[in-house]
């Protein structure tokens, strides 16, 4: 399977610069593309070739509010799927969201073909019933509602579900059908990427703790938390947000 590494970030030129040679220097062999949501002359200044500028005012909003994967998602399927039938996944992560290994991109593909689901994400699972703030914000939405009822194959087109959304994985079936879709409202993209590809019928999954133990919510993670977790292993962690410590973390001993 082909992946197509997405990194989503508003940084200044000169730290998603740094960001991407930290990732071509892990894992060389893997295609990185930007999807830069910051300020154009900050993108326009990228010396990484394959980039695009996400011009979405949700990415732009308070934290946990509004930020949609709408315009993110149907950009990186116009500029770098479409026309490209060798790819057939797309890992989507943001700027605190660390790769450790060189060999990220065979345990999702593994994972994929184990599960069949179209998306693949932390704590990716039902939330319908549940007190999780966002599906309490949006259970009786009557724009979403309303979508759902439009676009759903399940019996019940009113289940939601959510996930953390720093970092997930699409095959490319899934993005095609959601980029697919004329019109969605904005909502809050955790939970509506998940439910909407559920509802278009494809299987949604949580990527296990094995894989992705060290990634939550919060607190943000620390230098000597994050080198430990490379001398263990681990294949991925977040939050970091010490972007300058990319090559502390290259050098320091892994798996």
């Amino acid at each position: 399977m082909t992946q197509l590494n997405v990194l989503l970030t508003h940084q200044d030129a000169a730290s998603v610069d740094a960001n991407v040679g930290y990732l071509r220097a892990v894992a060389p062999a893997a295609r990185f593309v930007v999807a830069h949501g910051g300020r154009r002359e900050d993108h326009e200044r990228l010396a990484h070739p394959e980039k695009l500028f996400v011009d979405d005012e949700t990415l732009r909003g308070p934290p946990r509010t509004q930020q949609s994967y709408h315009v993110v998602l149907q950009a990186v399927h116009e500029a770098f799927v479409r026309a490209d039938p060798a790819v057939r996944g797309v890992y989507v992560f943001e700027w605190d969201h660390i790769v450790l290994r060189e060999d990220f991109e065979a345990p999702l593909a593994a994972l994929a073909e184990r599960t069949g689901a179209g998306l693949l994400g932390k704590t990716c699972v039902e939330r319908t019933g549940t007190n999780w703030h966002h599906y309490t914000r949006y259970r009786r939405d009557g724009a979403l509602l309303e979508h759902l009822r439009e676009h759903s194959v399940r019996e019940d087109p009113t289940r939601m579900f959510g996930m953390l959304g720093n970092g997930f994985w699409l095959s490319r079936d899934a993005l095609e059908a959601y980029v697919g879709i004329p019109a969605r409202p904005v909502v809050y993209g955790e939970l509506y990427v998940p439910t909407v590809l559920h509802h278009l019928g494809f299987g949604v999954a949580e990527i296990p703790g094995d894989l992705y133990r060290h990634v939550r919510y919060e607190p943000a993670v620390p230098l000597d938390e994050l080198l430990a977790v490379k001398r263990a292993g681990g294949y991925f962690a977040h939050p970091f947000k010490a972007l300058g410590a990319f090559d502390r973390i290259l050098v320091a001993p892994g798996a």
